[in-house]
């Protein structure tokens, strides 16, 4: 006699399965899920022109926006009636990378409520030093400057490519920006930045536009390009002033570093060291890696390190076979078999 449905071979009922509760879905435009969920809605979406609608700054508060204002660089030139202008959310080179990290880092779950309770977890620790020494040793008070290349890195057959040969090859164009970042010192840290706009290549040589003082951003004065699908020439009449990093405020008026790097011996070094000399605060600087420290910037795109850009390069060429030299003694194994059968 077959057994019942309820009951098994020998006689004894099945147990009863229990269903899986469903859980409410989350609504993928809530404030939370759009700020912290690696799959937001946020990671794809055109944020700079989101920004850039005059709609997204009159729906905040007064208190809102005072605190958005705080956060801010302080060279920046508000309209009359407070509001941030079209320029600068459209065309800043800061402002729109710091849209591009954060996309990234929200793509990469850095924004997930355990990731950042791990982090936090992790400061603690570094503070209560339960660190190893090898981390100590790691740790940067400038986030992003190892991060952003290995300092170990060896360029090896790369230190052959000069950098007049990568001009000639069009690996670097006028209008592209070289932004220097590093820091000096150990107790108390200076971070030098500057950005030095080519302004013209000519025989593999760069001449460039340095913002002149402690400035890192390039000195505005009567116009200002935008680069657009078309050249537009936008007319700016108020008089712009920037920020230096002791809090001091400076006129646009004083005119650009002009400086050319020249001859096939020379290389980014060359620009680091005037870099340092119209900066003014480093005296004696050490040794460093300007091909690893300066990062390229072309139609406010981060090409990558002057570094990368080499490699990259370098990589792309094709090889080159090595013929037998017919001075040298060397025999193959081939060879040596062949001569001996005759």
């Amino acid at each position: 006699m077959a057994p019942r449905k309820n009951q098994t071979s020998k006689g004894k009922p099945q147990a009863k399965r229990t269903a899986t509760p469903r859980t409410a879905k989350k609504d993928p435009w809530s404030e939370e899920q759009l700020t912290t969920n690696p799959k937001s809605r946020l990671i794809n979406a055109d944020l700079t022109a989101l920004f850039a609608n005059p709609q997204s700054w009159e729906i905040l508060d007064d208190a809102e926006k005072a605190e958005l204002r705080a956060l801010l660089p302080e060279h920046i030139n508000y309209n009359d009636d407070g509001s941030l202008p079209n320029l600068f959310l459209r065309y800043d080179n800061d402002w729109r990378n710091g849209i591009r990290q954060f996309q990234n880092d929200l793509e990469q779950g850095r924004y997930d409520p355990e990731w950042q309770r791990q982090a936090a977890e992790a400061m603690e620790e570094r503070a209560a030093g339960k660190l190893d020494k090898y981390k100590d040793d790691q740790y940067e008070e400038f986030w992003g400057q190892k991060q952003k290349l290995a300092r170990h890195v060896i360029a090896g057959d790369m230190t052959n490519l000069k950098l007049n040969v990568l001009v000639k090859a069009g690996v670097y164009r006028v209008g592209d920006v070289w932004s220097f970042a590093r820091a000096f010192g150990r107790a108390d840290k200076v971070l030098v930045e500057k950005d030095a706009t080519i302004t013209a290549i000519e025989d593999g040589n760069l001449t460039f536009s340095i913002p002149p003082g402690q400035r890192k951003f390039p000195v505005v004065h009567d116009s200002i390009a935008v680069a657009t699908d078309k050249m537009e020439l936008v007319n700016t009449e108020d008089t712009i002033s920037v920020a230096h990093q002791n809090g001091e405020q400076a006129s646009t008026s004083d005119p650009p570093i002009i400086f050319t790097i020249e001859g096939p011996q020379n290389g980014p070094q060359a620009l680091e060291k005037k870099i340092l000399q119209v900066d003014g605060r480093i005296e004696n600087p050490p040794n460093g890696n300007a091909w690893k420290v300066i990062r390229c910037k072309r139609d406010n795109q981060d090409m990558g390190s002057l570094w990368e850009m080499r490699e990259e390069f370098y990589v792309r060429q094709p090889a080159k076979k090595t013929l037998p030299d017919p001075d040298s003694d060397y025999e193959s194994p081939r060879q040596k078999r062949l001569k001996a059968r005759k």
